[in-house]
Parts: structure tokens; C-alpha cells; sequence
């Protein structure tokens, strides 16, 4: 069983939003706050594996209009997998496919949580949302 101290989840996810931010361009960090504080809706909805699968079409996006939304999916991802310690490729979508079902429903589930994680610190790091 995996013990959380909150301490270490708030910061995983501080340094995760202090990431998207050396990531995103200037100009969108507003919309990439908007992103953040839906996270959890998005996971609840579509799951982790959809997740990853925008990251990758976000990030490989041709446009940089989109292009903050993948470094927001990618960098969560990579903020879940180390916080959670759970074997699985933050850019490969059949790891997360593949994987057994309680393992999935558990990282799902701990995804959820850490979401609402990086919407409290969203704000505060990136500035009040703007939606697209």
C-alpha cells in the first residue's frame, strides 16, 4: 500500500505546475491554468489512457496554440508516475492500456486526487484561468 505524506503530494504537484511553466510560452499560462483546473473532471471522464493520448497529439501538435495542453497532460503524467512509483510510460499510451485493471483503477483513482492537487496551486503558479 502506497502511504502519502501530504506534504510530499502538495509538493509533487507544486513542482509539477513550476514545470508546465518553464515549459509553456508566457502567453499561455492562463490557459494552461484553465487546463490544470480541470484535470480531475477530464480523468474522472475519459481516463488516464485518453489523457496520455491528447498529451502525445498536443505536444507533437504543429501549432503552438495547443502545444501548453501537452506539456500540461505530459508533465502530470510524469508527476503521477513518480509520485505513485508505478511502472508505466508517461508518453506511451498502450502502458497504461496494457495495464492490469486493479493497478489502473488505483493510478486512476490516486490521478483524481492529484489533480485537485495541482488545481489548488494552478492559480497561484500560473495566474487565474483563461479558457480558450
Amino acid at each position: 500500500m502506497l502511504k502519502l505524506d501530504t506534504r510530499d503530494f502538495s509538493r509533487h504537484a507544486y513542482n509539477g505546475i513550476v514545470r508546465v511553466k518553464e515549459l509553456a510560452r508566457p502567453i499561455d499560462h492562463k490557459k494552461a491554468s484553465g487546463c490544470i483546473q480541470s484535470l480531475s473532471e477530464y480523468i474522472s471522464t475519459w481516463g488516464l489512457h485518453r489523457l496520455c493520448g491528447d498529451g502525445l497529439k498536443y505536444i507533437n501538435a504543429r501549432s503552438n496554440e495547443t502545444r501548453y495542453k501537452g506539456h500540461v497532460y505530459q508533465e502530470f503524467l510524469k508527476n503521477l508516475q513518480h509520485l505513485s512509483q508505478i511502472n508505466f510510460t508517461y508518453n506511451d499510451v498502450n502502458s497504461l492500456i496494457n495495464m492490469d485493471l486493479q493497478n489502473y483503477t488505483g493510478l486512476n483513482r490516486l490521478a483524481i486526487e492529484l489533480g485537485r492537487e495541482w488545481s489548488f496551486w494552478a492559480e497561484s503558479i500560473l495566474g487565474e484561468a483563461e479558457q480558450e
